[in-house]
């Protein structure tokens, strides 16, 4: 019974129907091997669609002679032979022009086989027979048909005007490509129709086990059938009638037995292929499980065959089920392993060296000769290491960490001593386990004998210690090191200076000794070679990043550190490597280039699911960015983040300081103070060495301690926090700014004249530092020790200043101390305006005591505001909020447009006023700002409606 092929079938009837009406034509069928074409021709010329036709059918042999296709199709009208002469069909001499094609042992058919008068006899030959009945020619296996049959059938064509002849030609799909000579012709012939016939689905599947089983099958029993069999009638015929035979019901408990039977059916196929079949069939499947996948003519090359051997090989295995039409990969990983396991170690060692050789000379992708050599015993061959390097540096391109680490492991393998190599394994195992890359670096510190080596290692070591919170071993080798270096400094050149100043970047940032002064440090990195050679440009990243680290808080300006962190995001693969990746957002945030900082770590965080201490310093470094514009909301998920990301470290992530503190001040500043103690409690204390972490700690203890009304406390803890800066060295006035609190609690507590030197410091070092942010900071410090009649002045600048930074907390306080001052002197109606701002900034950042303060004030001025609720919504106008919510449910801008009858100019316009005022720069962000308890993804609902009801 034909099974999935009733449309050929109807249309090969159709053009029978045609031959009978007097219109002669050619139907070419092609289909991958066991697709079913010889039973579709069986089923044709045996069925009724060919009643009252004379039908010859005939199949190609590999290798025929001259005419043989066309003996085989006549060779039932009995016209070879001793009767060949006196056959009524050749009964004069221009019929029996076509008997030297007849006969299969005369040697004239070889000598002038394709001559006009052979054609032409034969041409009179079948117009002879077509008088009597119409004719059906079937040729099956047409693709190894001879060039002599076929000139004939284009001969044929060409003449078959008006003649009831149906010419049907089958061929399999894989040989289109070989198909030459008069194939061209025949496939251009007006009268041409091609057939393809593709694998079977799974409703064709379905209707067979029915057929089989008597009963319908289970859509998942058929699933496993239709994917194990690839859709080849003749395999999915075997497998279904031997599940029937062995008592396995068609049900979803006989899945499983039907893909573990259909898999060893193929494997059998294959093994008695591969056993009887000849040597050239062995090699190309052997060459093909080596491969596993990739174009015929790499298979071609490593089997060493003609590609027409190669192609009939596929055809064979693809024939066995052993491969998918179109493809060279092995159907399942047990038929591949089949293969392989009839090779010994040794030559399938040598077979995929050979490989590796096949891919590499056809300038294929370093990685894929690297996988083969991977799985070659023994230590890697010069020759080997060279391509083992290079897919290493394929695969850190595209962030596959993993795949480079094995590639240099095993370059390793071979050359221990090779501290280029070492040093790269180590920069690849910190992007996904910076602990695991410290062991690999003071092993190259201890092996290597070459300074520039010992020197970049040094570089990673120190950064990798702040990565994994261990900042009292970084730069333990450091002085050591840089004694090495001095002494081939002039013979080196710059690319030893550079390592020289990131190694002195390292003593300034751990306060050891000899550490130089912060712009000699940044003037020996400034001048970074071109193109930095050996073990700088390993180290490049690490020191960029000490550079913007040190520019930012240690004396430089903003341009320094910008320029030092787009160096290190720009050298740092993905810009994944740890450190490196949290101190160049860091000094872009202090540069008031949030947005570029937060773009940097929305591309090189690894993906949302993902754990470990490299994600966790991404979330970490975005919290601090946040936390410094004051979204307090999205620092709270983002360090809880960070937390959840560390949790399968070793120790619970629980030496991961900064997220932590970000998470306890965003807390203090949400008005859980309470909560932020009992979180810093229960931390324990960075150490001083911990330069971001030590003063942020004091910092955010002191803010807990000040919201909870211990104003004595606070003082201290900003004092000490002051202190720390000192030993430390840094000079930022924005990152943990003691001194502008300090100004600020001393204001409260009537004491101006203990903060003025306070505010003159921090005045100085803003000035210095110049962004708008630190001088919108110092403003408002020295605005709120001044007296009220001089205090307008100095908070409208701090106003002004901060409405340019992307601090909006700080711009929220500068908002409320001027609204005020306002109220003070009796202008109320200013004082409003300013304390709004004040509430509806403090509202979005989610700073709840200085928005309900600030209502409170606007109140009392004569304003009338509704109750805070610290949702991000509050910041956004009633278009803003529709638009918003839309985006939400996943509506594209132009979709937006047409649902509330606007432009779509008028939507990006909306929309990205929203982002400014939710400190986001793209539509993926929103859901994360917005998704607090409370928040507008649970609120706007309620006050819009259905997304229909937003118009």
């Amino acid at each position: 019974m034909l099974f999935g092929r009733e449309g050929e079938l109807t249309e090969l009837q159709r053009q029978a129907n045609s031959v009978r009406a007097g219109r002669g034509g050619l139907v070419v069928v092609s289909g991958p091997t066991g697709a079913g074409k010889s039973s579709l021709l069986r089923a044709f010329g045996e069925g009724p669609g060919t009643d009252g036709m004379t039908v010859l059918s005939a199949s190609c042999a590999e290798g025929g002679s001259p005419y043989a296709a066309v003996r085989t199709l006549y060779a039932p009208l009995g016209l070879a032979g001793r009767n060949a002469a006196t056959h009524p069909l050749l009964r004069d001499g221009a019929h029996r022009a076509a008997e030297p094609a007849l006969t299969a042992t005369h040697h004239e058919a070889a000598a002038a086989p394709s001559s006009y008068p052979v054609l032409q006899g034969l041409y009179r030959l079948t117009a002879d027979l077509v008088t009597e009945r119409p004719l059906a020619l079937l040729l099956d296996d047409a693709h190894e048909c001879d060039e002599h049959s076929l000139n004939w059938f284009e001969f044929l064509l060409r003449r078959s005007e008006g003649l009831p002849l149906l010419l049907v030609l089958a061929h399999r799909a894989e040989s289109e490509q070989a198909l030459r000579g008069a194939w061209s012709s025949l496939d251009a012939h007006p009268s041409c129709t091609r057939l393809g016939l593709d694998p079977l689905g799974e409703d064709t599947i379905g209707a067979m086990a029915r057929h089989v089983f008597g009963t319908p099958a289970d859509p998942t029993f058929v699933t496993e059938v239709a994917d194990v069999t690839g859709g080849i009638p003749g395999i999915a015929a075997r497998l279904l009638h031997g599940l029937r035979d062995e008592g396995t019901r068609p049900d979803a408990a006989g899945r499983q037995r039907a893909a573990d039977l259909g898999t060893s059916l193929i494997v059998d196929s294959v093994r008695e292929l591969l056993d009887h079949g000849a040597a050239w069939t062995r090699a190309v499947a052997l060459a093909a499980a080596v491969l596993d996948g990739g174009p015929t003519e790499h298979v071609t090359a490593l089997a060493g065959v003609s590609p027409a051997l190669s192609l009939e090989a596929m055809a064979r295995l693809r024939e066995a089920g052993a491969v998918r039409p179109g493809a060279t990969r092995f159907v399942h990983e047990e038929v591949r392993s089949a293969v392989l396991g009839r090779l010994g170690p040794e030559a399938l060692a040598h077979l995929r060296k050979r490989a590796a050789l096949v891919l590499s000379d056809a300038g294929r992708p370093a990685e894929e000769s690297a996988r083969h050599l991977l799985a070659v015993p023994g230590s890697p061959e010069p020759w080997m290491r060279g391509l083992l390097r290079d897919a290493a540096a394929e695969a850190e391109d595209c962030g596959a960490a993993d795949e480079a680490a094995r590639y240099l492991h095993r370059v390793l393998d071979a050359e221990p001593d090779d501290g280029a190599a070492r040093l790269r394994l180590a920069g690849v195992l910190a992007r996904t386990d910076p602990r695991a890359a410290l062991p690999v670096i003071e092993e190259t510190l201890d092996r290597a004998t070459d300074p520039r080596t010992r020197a970049a290692a040094a570089v990673h070591h120190a950064t990798t210690c702040f990565a994994v919170q261990r900042p009292e071993d970084a730069g333990r080798d450091v002085p050591a090191v840089l004694g090495e270096l001095a002494a081939r400094a002039e013979a080196d050149g710059p690319d030893t200076a550079y390592l020289r100043a990131a190694l002195q970047a390292v003593l300034l940032i751990t306060g050891r000794p000899g550490a130089p002064a912060p712009a000699d440090v940044l003037d020996r990195l400034d001048r970074i070679p071109a193109q930095p050679q050996h073990a700088a440009r390993t180290a490049r990243p690490h020191a960029d990043a000490l550079g913007a680290f040190v520019a930012a808080l240690y004396g430089g300006s903003p341009e320094t550190a910008v320029r030092h962190a787009r160096r290190a995001l720009d050298g740092t693969a993905h810009g994944r490597e740890g450190w490196p990746l949290l101190a160049s957002a860091t000094a872009l945030s202090l540069a008031d280039r949030t947005d570029e900082a937060l773009r940097a770590l929305d591309r090189a965080t690894p993906a949302p699911g993902a754990t470990g201490l490299p994600r966790a310093l991404a979330l970490s470094a975005r919290a601090l960015v946040l936390y410094g514009t004051g979204a307090l909301d999205a620092t709270l998920a983002t360090a809880r983040s960070a937390l959840r990301a560390a949790e399968d470290e070793p120790d619970g992530g629980a030496r991961l300081a900064l997220p932590r503190l970000l998470l306890a001040g965003a807390l203090a500043e949400r008005g859980a103070a309470g909560d932020a103690e009992d979180l810093l409690a229960d931390m324990p204390r960075p150490d001083a060495s911990s330069v971001l972490e030590h003063q942020l700690y004091l910092m955010t203890r002191a803010r807990a301690r000040w919201a909870l009304g211990d104003g004595e406390a606070a003082l201290r803890l900003l004092r000490a926090a002051g202190r720390a800066q000192e030993e430390a060295g840094t000079a930022n006035p924005v990152f943990a700014p003691w001194w502008a609190d300090a100004c600020h609690v001393l204001a409260a507590l009537h004491r101006p004249d203990e903060a003025r030197g306070h505010a003159e410091a921090g005045t100085e070092a803003a000035t210095r530092w110049g962004t708008p942010r630190a001088r919108g900071t110092a403003a408002l410090a020295r605005g709120v020790l001044a007296p009220h009649d001089a205090r307008t002045g100095l908070l409208e600048e701090a106003v002004a200043e901060l409405g340019q930074s992307p601090a909006r907390g700080e711009h929220a306080r500068a908002e409320y101390e001027l609204g005020r001052n306002l109220l003070h002197q009796g202008d109320r109606r200013a004082a409003r305006r300013h304390l709004r701002a004040a509430s509806d900034l403090a509202g979005g950042c989610g700073a709840l005591p200085l928005a309900h303060a600030a209502r409170r004030l606007h109140i009392a001025a004569g304003g009338r505001m509704e109750p805070v609720t610290g949702q991000s919504a509050d910041l956004l106008t009633g278009a803003e909020r529709k638009i918003v919510h839309l985006v939400l449910q996943g509506t594209s801008n132009r979709g937006i447009a047409q649902r509330l009858c606007v432009t779509v100019r008028t939507v990006e316009t909306h929309l990205t006023s929203a982002y400014r005022k939710l400190g986001v720069h793209r539509r993926e962000q929103l859901a994360a700002v917005l998704s607090t308890p409370g928040s507008l993804v649970a609120r706007i609902a309620t006050d819009l409606g259905p997304a229909s009801g937003a118009h």
